[in-house]
């Protein structure tokens, strides 16, 4: 089922519509408007349109950065459960 969402983004409202069953399109939304209500107060006075791609940047660095941190992990899990079935492998070896 398809949720339907209102997106209040510098003074306009935006209907969006999705079927994407893992992100809940209201918390995206919100995110955005959380974000573009941040970077408007840390720097008041800002055009509609530089304050739109300064919030689309900081959204992609914090995305970016995520990726970066989730590789890692990924990378560091790897080496680990490696490193536990190199141990296993070394400590049934030796019992046989």
């Amino acid at each position: 089922m398809a949720q339907l969402v209102r997106l209040k983004f510098l003074g306009n409202v935006y209907e969006l519509k999705g079927d994407d069953k893992e992100v809940d399109l209201q918390e995206v939304a919100s995110y955005i408007e959380k974000k573009a209500e941040e970077i408007e107060s840390a720097t008041p006075g800002l055009p509609p349109n530089k304050l739109m791609v300064l919030t689309v940047m900081s959204i992609g660095r914090e995305l970016l950065l995520a990726r970066n941190r989730l590789k890692d992990l990924e990378e560091n899990l790897s080496r680990q459960g490696q490193k536990l079935l190199e141990k296993i492998n070394t400590s049934l070896g030796e019992k046989i």
